[in-house]
């Protein structure tokens, strides 16, 4: 066995404790760096709210809800009678101070906002929104992510799961937070992850995972911006050793914003990196990485193979073809290897030592 592989197999995950979760919870971080991040507001939910939630089914407010509109032809001599839905209508939530307050923050918000609780967004339910995003105008809108999302039921299910003092919350009630946070329509091509071990950056990932030709010739710009911004600003002001924060770069000033912070854990997406290189990155003796997405066939493969949300469900069949090529090369001769399909003529004998 080669001394890699027992390196591998002896590798620890750092561990992740109970306080550093709640260190990432938006209503520790955001007094400390408000002026450094995007307009917020924090509501408290009860338990009441925290239980339609928690329960089955998608019942939502009608404020907001869009209605089809339908023609129907009625007799005049004919009368009309409604059957009520008693059931239905009994599961639809009422929570008029919540709604309230939702309605007076898109207001002050000019127009929009995009929702999250104590540490995540339901950025895997933008889908099922009528804009495909996060942003939302009403009440309706912010139930319908909230309701639709697992990463939503993960912060108030799993949030302490990996947490290697667990037992401590077991006795602890904790208190969910509904966040309300401006909404701006943001570049993704300027938003970055950076991973933070022993207080020092060891990587810093592009966060949308697509081909931008630019970035490459403003690199140099991107690290120096983030790491005057780690230095002054996050290094000192987090109580976190390890952890991993969220940056957008406003590219005509590359003034540095906050967006976020995760625990430095495999709950956490390692986007272009594995938690293998990040966990045993030695801060004494390595240099730190940024890294781009390098090509669009790059690109194109992360997103056939790699779905968003899904970063660990790779298919079998993809890691047999890959044989210890990095991404880069594997997604070169994948990208090449479709194309010779589109045009009819792939088949066994194609492959070469070569590609």
């Amino acid at each position: 066995m080669s001394t890699e592989k027992i390196e591998a197999q002896k590798l620890e995950y750092l561990p992740t404790t109970c306080q550093d979760i709640d260190n990432c919870s938006f209503s520790n971080w955001y007094p400390r760096f408000k002026s450094h991040t995007f307009k917020s507001k924090i509501i408290p939910l009860t338990d009441e709210f925290v239980d339609y939630l928690n329960a089955d089914g998608i019942y939502l407010p009608e404020d907001g809800q869009p209605r089809a509109a339908t023609i129907e032809e009625v007799d005049s001599d004919e009368e009309i009678t409604e059957f009520p839905n008693d059931e239905v209508d009994s599961k639809i939530p009422n929570f008029p101070q919540v709604e309230s307050e939702i309605r007076e923050t898109v207001y002050e918000f000019e127009g929009a906002v995009f929702p999250k609780l104590n540490w995540t967004s339901p950025r895997d339910a933008a889908w099922i929104s009528a804009t495909q995003s996060l942003k939302c105008t009403s009440p309706f809108d912010v139930y319908l992510l909230l309701k639709s999302s697992d990463f939503i039921n993960h912060d108030l299910n799993h949030a302490y799961e990996n947490c290697t003092d667990r037992e401590m919350m077991e006795d602890k009630k904790i208190q969910y937070n509904l966040v309300l946070r401006k909404w701006y329509d943001l570049q993704p091509s300027m938003e970055f992850r950076c991973f933070v071990k022993n207080q020092e950056i060891v990587g810093i990932s592009q966060r949308d995972l697509n081909y931008y030709p630019f970035l490459k010739d403003i690199q140099q710009d991107i690290e120096q911006t983030i790491f005057e911004f780690f230095e002054d600003t996050i290094r000192d002001g987090f109580e976190s050793v390890n952890y991993v924060f969220d940056v957008y770069i406003q590219r005509n000033n590359n003034k540095a914003y906050l967006v976020d912070f995760n625990p430095f854990n495999t709950t956490t997406d390692a986007l272009l990196f594995t938690w293998d290189e990040l966990m045993s990155f030695d801060t004494e003796k390595g240099v730190s990485e940024i890294r781009l997405v390098e090509s669009q066939a790059e690109a194109n493969f992360r997103a056939c193979h790699a779905p968003k949300f899904a970063t660990n469900m790779v298919p079998k069949d993809v890691i047999d073809l890959s044989t210890g090529k990095s991404i880069a090369e594997f997604a070169e001769q994948f990208e090449r290897a479709m194309q010779r399909t589109e045009a009819g003529d792939y088949n066994s004998s194609s492959d070469s030592d070569s590609e």
